[in-house]
């Protein structure tokens, strides 16, 4: 969400620049497992604004992995951007698998959970809505199909200007910083996210069992 500075080291004990030094946008996924080595340092002087979310895998002793992704900003304008999703092999994937990682949404950070988590920018009076993932995709991203759990999070991007009403609700309405569950809704379920103020509204959804 801002400038900051990353340092990781690969296998070899070399600083990758690839991975250690993140802009606007960019996201950054580790997978613990085993044990890894990780620090943050803000590079520049202003304050920086980040969200550091953690995830319960499906299993422990995982191969540490580091991933790091440049979302596009226009795309996140027209929908919502997935940007992590569940390994395509599934709970209790063998070695070679494992070893691939291939995210069940193409395009997308594997992670080892029944998760997805998506970015979408909706304009002043815009509306940009999130299908609640399973039998809209190919192939049931995910497993979990009722009962799902989806939190939604308005990052402070904007000086606290941004607002958003959920589902078209007069009661759901949600101000930047503000974060909130919906529970129950099912796999195809559609969920309507509208911009009700004068400035654009970035929204964070994370779609889990």
């Amino acid at each position: 969400m801002g400038s900051r500075r990353t340092l990781i080291k690969g296998k070899e004990g070399k600083e990758s620049d690839d991975f250690y030094r993140m802009k606007r946008g960019d996201v950054q996924f580790t997978t613990g497992g085993t044990g890894i080595a990780h620090s943050e340092v803000n590079e520049s002087d202003k304050p920086v604004h980040f969200l550091q979310i953690w995830a319960l895998p499906w299993a422990r002793g995982l191969t540490p992995r580091y991933h790091t992704k440049t979302c596009d900003e226009a795309k996140k304008r027209e929908a919502f951007v997935p940007i992590l999703s569940p390994i395509a092999a599934g709970k209790g994937a063998g070695a070679e698998d494992e070893a691939a990682a291939v995210p069940a949404i193409p395009g997308t950070i594997p992670i080892h959970a029944d998760f997805v988590m998506a970015a979408g920018i909706i304009g002043a009076g815009k509306k940009l809505n999130w299908s609640v993932r399973g039998e809209t995709d190919a192939k049931a991203v995910v497993k979990s199909k009722i009962d799902r759990k989806v939190y939604i999070h308005l990052p402070m991007t904007n000086d606290g200007k941004s607002k958003i009403r959920l589902d078209g609700r007069e009661d759901s309405v949600l101000e930047e910083g503000d974060g909130a569950f919906v529970t129950g809704v099912q796999a195809g379920d559609v969920l309507g996210f509208e911009s009700i103020r004068e400035v654009e509204a970035e929204v964070i959804v994370l779609d889990s069992d």
